[in-house]
């Protein structure tokens, strides 16, 4: 480290330049992610269902997209949560990083809903 402070003060300034970044649209980007893998993962049970009597082909056809979008949606959803919490912390448009809790609360609920009722 050199005793030059101008140059301490742009190894900092290169150090946080994650502050600045639009982290309310990215929590935005990813809650609306997080929804499409929902959709796209109801899509991949509907075509797993095969024929009566058939067995289970559809099934084991369908097992790994299944796998790999339920591994990227939780993926999504944390890193929702991560860029929606920054976005409300930092200055940088917390009306986006609310707008994703919001739409994540959402899709908790509609997913938790139907456990909910008897």
């Amino acid at each position: 480290m050199s005793q030059d402070p101008w140059a301490a003060l742009d190894a900092r300034r290169q150090r946080r330049h994650w502050r600045q970044w639009p982290w309310g649209w990215t929590a935005l980007a990813l809650s609306i992610a997080a929804w499409i893998c929902l959709f796209a993962l109801a899509f991949l049970v509907a075509a797993s269902v095969g024929m009566p009597g058939d067995g289970d082909h559809a099934m084991r056809a369908t097992r790994v997209p299944l796998f790999i979008t339920v591994a990227f949606g939780g993926l999504v959803v944390i890193g929702c949560l991560i860029a929606s919490v920054l976005s409300l912390r930092l200055p940088q448009r917390p009306a986006g990083g609310a707008a994703a809790l919001a739409l994540l609360t959402l899709l908790v609920a509609c997913l938790a809903l139907p456990a909910l009722l008897p």
